[in-house]
């Protein structure tokens, strides 16, 4: 049994005196069965103290929490009794790809990952069953990044069968082991910012890393309060800050998904029905020529966007004239010289003209897969969105490989193009 004291006093061990003497923290160790935090030093001394100070509120379905800040990784197990660990980058470099291939599932994708594991006479197909296999094997050396988004934590808690929502959401922090994509809206802005800065002649910042472990990039920054505490204990050594936030953004993740109470989904009527209206409006102009009706699905996505392009037009210090002038030269064009944006623009304008039903869940395929598709090697989806999103990227020319199955994928990750 660990020796009971206070996190000062633990603390202090890692703070006063010089730093290669002084007895580092190796470890941290939060269990749900006495409520205690052990901290194990570099020398062996283990240390206790009241769990009262942890996060509680998102470890309750934990059964342990195991922080190695040095190895920078997080391991779970659930009270259920199943594992699996998370990393984290440092506060220097917190996407450390190191060329690995980045391969972004749609939720079905994820899916026939966790059946292949928790049920595997699901999966459609023995090709299918040996690629999720093989993908799975793949991610867990470390060979490919798997990342999760906001799409799979928010489709995952709202799944209402609590076994399979489990098992999903232990198959997705598994195989993603802490790498997220960066929240979509976050990326546009980042996109946009630099697209006008760089045509008003003024210096462009870089879109920051799209495929990160940085704590809490999957979340929009404007909905993290309340699911993302921030703030650092005024009493933990300067060094540990960023191994704090990024730990507890794993275990906020991991919570999200695990939580037994499903999430509400997200009310999409209202956008449904704006864009089915004009899809439909759009299918109705027979007189119109096609590139016509296409000039006027630009316009509807400019309006759709005009709020984002004012905020980055602020943001990089242009005048209303200068975005006016971006405007008018550039949005026409079909390449903006912003990955996520174009194919998301151009992915949304063949929707509309193709004069389809619309659903609450277009909107978040077609968002997240874009954004991934301007950045990742690789990503795979349901087929109807692939189907649509291959036109955008054979038009644009983009570099990203599209697949339907999980087997193309993985023939593609084994036998890469020279």
């Amino acid at each position: 049994m660990p020796t009971t004291s206070t996190p000062d006093d633990a603390l202090k061990a890692t703070s006063g005196g010089d730093s290669k003497t002084s007895d580092f923290i190796e470890a941290f160790q939060w269990r749900a069965d006495d409520n205690m935090v052990a901290l194990r030093f570099r020398s062996g001394l283990v240390r206790g103290f009241s769990g009262d100070a942890f996060h509680t509120n998102h470890a309750k379905d934990f059964a342990m929490v195991e922080v190695h800040p040095w190895r920078r990784s997080v391991s779970f197990k659930t009270t259920r009794g199943d594992g699996f660990s998370s990393r984290f980058g440092s506060r220097f470099n917190s996407s450390p790809l190191h060329d690995r291939p980045v391969v972004y599932l749609d939720q079905n994708q994820w899916s026939t990952l966790s059946k292949s594991v928790h049920a595997p006479w699901r999966v459609q197909s023995e090709d299918e069953l040996r690629a999720a296999w093989r993908l799975i094997d793949m991610a867990s050396s470390g060979r490919v990044i798997l990342p999760l988004s906001a799409a799979h934590l928010g489709e995952t808690g709202s799944f209402g069968n609590d076994d399979g929502r489990y098992e999903l959401a232990v198959t997705i922090m598994s195989c993603s082991g802490g790498w997220q994509m960066r929240d979509p809206l976050q990326v546009r802005a980042a996109e946009f910012r630099q697209v006008l800065a760089r045509a008003a002649g003024r210096p462009a910042g870089p879109v920051p890393a799209v495929f990160t472990l940085e704590p809490y990039a999957a979340l929009d920054p404007a909905t993290r309060e309340g699911s993302s505490p921030n703030e650092v204990p005024g009493d933990l050594p300067p060094e540990w800050a960023y191994a704090y936030t990024a730990s507890l953004s794993n275990i906020v993740y991991a919570s999200m998904m695990l939580d037994q109470q499903a999430t509400p989904r997200v009310d999409m009527d209202g956008w449904v029905q704006r864009v089915q209206k004009f899809s439909t409006w759009l299918s109705g102009e027979t007189n119109r020529t096609k590139q016509q009706r296409r000039r006027s699905a630009q316009v509807f996505m400019f309006s759709d966007a005009a709020r984002e392009i004012a905020q980055a037009s602020f943001d990089a210090g242009l005048t209303p004239s200068e975005m006016s002038t971006w405007t008018q030269s550039t949005w026409h064009l079909p390449e903006l010289g912003a990955p996520a944006i174009s194919l998301f623009r151009a992915t949304m304008i063949d929707k509309l003209l193709g004069s389809g039903r619309w659903e609450g869940n277009d909107l978040t395929d077609v968002f997240y897969l874009c954004t991934a598709a301007g950045y990742a090697d690789h990503v795979v989806g349901e087929r109807r969105t692939i189907g649509l999103l291959q036109q955008s990227v054979r038009r644009l020319g983009a570099p990203v490989h599209l697949h339907r199955r999980l087997a193309s994928v993985v023939n593609a990750l084994d036998h890469p193009r020279s």
